[in-house]
């Protein structure tokens, strides 16, 4: 049982008597821990300290020089002194939390609260919930389209319901700390790919907890917090932000505990966190973590359970240390609308690149398959085409054309000019009338981006007499950031078998990759059919948190009509990698699954992640002297080829 799992235990409201006795109950504190003196700094016994002695507890000093108030717990009934109080201890995982048992209390607090945290000046909004036009115009942002894309949106709340951190039968689900971070690593790649497209620069991390944030948000009026089907039920709006607001400690009312979060509370999470990662043992964290891929997901849970979760509140309450109403980043349904949702999960991934970066490259000398691909071994085809040069080559997924295709004698031979093959993926922008299903079924005109669907022809060579099993990755990257890690987009995984000596073409429809929610979502109903609407959310409150997380497996997913990024008009330059590890060490089904393997775990809690290799493997660890090209050369089981993106007007669809 570690301290985090304790810390959750807390807030379920469901303590196992090892987290208790850690954690005290004082008549008017909620459980907080204490068990080491700040600056070794001891005092001789008096009245405090037999007081706290029979609580469980320690005195601590929180500056040597500083005396104590005599009288420190006289007129407890002051929320002003009882902060202070706290204030006065080092408070390990938690929030400063004090509960009120009355009416007459909670009235009492709430008064106090507003005079002790004061409301910045909030934003000035239209009736119709838009700021002035001169304000800020959505029309005129260049991204509101792919931040406020529904069916994104959709994944992204589907994915915290399918990966939840509860804990059941003493366990999580399999690798749920690693896959918090590498889901949320996929997503700002994707993001910073689409700024690049419209002549922005990569997102920016948030540098601290200080510092004012430039980016103001305002969110659509047609986004509620309630969700609630009753149309006589007053709406209730996310509230919204100006710009260059900072962080700032905050007061957040649940149930009947008013949780108090300190901005010096995170910043001393963050830093405890980065000299655990760098091997220093510290107060929060006594055991060492240890420069290995297995500690990713030991990393990855500490992060998001603390840092993570309290950042967002922090950031979602933002507008009100008390009073006022929260914005989008307080949860998963609508965050990914906020520019600086952005900023901070690429500060949190910053974290975990600072434990990858002390791994050293990978040694591929243990996962060095016997075949051999070439750059000229990587075709892609449009759907359309292909259907229009061999009708009937569906059938059986293209592989009869692929063999007669890039097969047999044509083997070794450059094929590139072919005009079934085409060195460019296109997208296109559509438009559709929304319906904005989880809230209050307001229409809405939207523009998304849309694929061109296409098929890829690989040549694998078997160069030994065994049949071999071989799993196939393919990622993608902006050729301009081809040397960071952190920014090439897998798009899929699949396992083969090469019989001995075998030259095969190996065909890979884009709708069937493991990153996309299967059955591909091609139109405009499909799209929709994974909303959580209000009817639905009540629906599933009967069952537990892992019966819903296995339920809705299969509606988790990235969306097919984002699975690349729209590119520019004049073609965006990218790089594509296939890196063909062993199969017979890599676990990776050999069927396709419903959802997204890649991105959204196992189907049934007690499963285990369909991939034995670390996530994002083999990006999870730094580059040769920073270089892609070194780090892969020379690698016969790996090709890497150029191709471009182009934003057009329009093309065939096909189902």
């Amino acid at each position: 049982m570690s301290d985090i799992d304790c810390h959750q235990q807390h807030l379920q409201g469901s303590v196992s008597e090892y987290c208790a006795q850690y954690y005290y109950n004082e008549e008017d504190f909620s459980p907080i821990k204490y068990n080491y003196f700040e600056n070794n700094e001891k005092r001789d016994n008096d009245a405090l300290d037999e007081e706290l002695s029979n609580m469980g507890l320690v005195y601590l000093v929180k500056n040597p020089q500083q005396k104590r108030e005599p009288n420190r717990n006289k007129n407890k009934r002051s929320l002003k002194k009882r902060i202070d109080y706290l204030n006065n201890y080092t408070v390990y995982n938690k929030p400063l939390m004090i509960s009120y048992n009355s009416t007459e209390q909670y009235n009492a607090y709430t008064e106090e609260l507003l005079t002790i945290f004061i409301n910045p000046p909030q934003a000035v909004l239209n009736e119709d919930g838009w700021p002035p036009k001169e304000i800020y115009d959505p029309a005129l942002d260049t991204l509101y389209w792919w931040r406020n894309d529904p069916v994104v949106n959709q994944h992204h709340e589907l994915w915290h319901v399918v990966m939840v951190s509860t804990i059941v039968d003493g366990a999580r689900k399999d690798r749920e700390g690693e896959n918090f971070i590498y889901m949320h690593r996929h997503m700002v790649a994707r993001y910073d790919a689409e700024r690049l497209g419209v002549g922005l620069e990569i997102v920016e991390a948030l540098p601290d907890y200080r510092t004012p944030i430039k980016e103001a948000f305002y969110p659509n009026p047609f986004l509620t917090q309630d969700n609630d089907t009753d149309a006589s039920t007053p709406r209730v709006w996310f509230v919204a932000r100006p710009s260059n607001e900072s962080m700032k400690d905050m007061v957040q009312l649940m149930g009947t505990t008013f949780f108090i979060y300190k901005l010096s509370f995170l910043e001393r999470t963050y830093e405890e966190i980065l000299k655990w990662i760098d091997h220093n043992y510290t107060e929060d964290h006594p055991v060492q973590l240890g420069w290995n891929d297995s500690e990713a997901n030991t990393l990855g849970s500490n992060v998001e359970l603390v840092l993570h979760n309290i950042g967002h509140s922090v950031l979602g309450y933002i507008m009100h240390p008390y009073s006022i109403g929260c914005n989008v980043l307080v949860g998963a349904r609508g965050g990914l609308r906020d520019p600086l949702f952005w900023r901070w999960h690429r500060h949190l991934d910053s974290i975990y690149l600072r434990f990858q970066n002390k791994l050293g490259p990978n040694n591929f000398s243990d996962d060095s398959p016997n075949v051999t691909i070439r750059t000229t071994d990587i075709f892609l085809s449009f759907t359309d085409v292909l259907l229009e040069t061999a009708p009937d080559g569906k059938a059986d997924g293209w592989q009869a054309f692929g063999d007669k295709t890039f097969g047999g004698d044509k083997f070794d031979t450059d094929l590139s000019n072919l005009t079934v093959v085409t060195s460019e993926l296109q997208t296109k922008m559509k438009n559709r009338t929304y319906t904005w299903l989880e809230d209050n079924f307001d229409k809405e005109n939207i523009t998304y981006v849309f694929p061109r669907d296409w098929q890829y022809f690989f040549r694998v060579e078997n160069n030994v007499g065994i049949t071999s099993i071989i799993t196939i990755r393919i990622f993608i990257v902006p050729a301009v950031l081809a040397n960071s890690t952190t920014h090439w987009i897998e798009l899929d995984k699949f396992k083969r078998a090469l019989k001995p000596y075998e030259k095969a073409v190996i065909p890979r429809a884009c709708d069937k990759a493991v990153v996309i929610r299967k059955p591909a979502q091609k139109n405009e109903t499909s799209m929709d059919s994974t909303a959580i609407t209000a009817e639905y959310r009540t629906y599933l409150t009967q069952f537990s948190d892992k019966e819903v997380a296995e339920k809705e497996f299969c509606n988790c997913g990235w969306p097919y009509n984002m699975i690349i990024p729209r590119g520019t008009k004049e073609g965006m330059k990218f790089k594509m990698i296939v890196f063909i590890s062993d199969g017979l060490n890599d676990l990776v089904p050999t069927f396709d699954q419903c959802g997204s393997t890649l991105l959204c775990g196992a189907h049934k809690w007690e499963d285990k992640i369909p991939d034995s290799k670390p996530m994002g493997y083999p990006f999870n660890r730094p580059f040769k002297d920073g270089s892609y090209e070194k780090t892969f050369a020379g690698l016969n089981n790996v090709a890497i080829r150029d191709f471009t993106i182009k934003l057009v007007s329009n093309f065939t669809e096909v189902d």
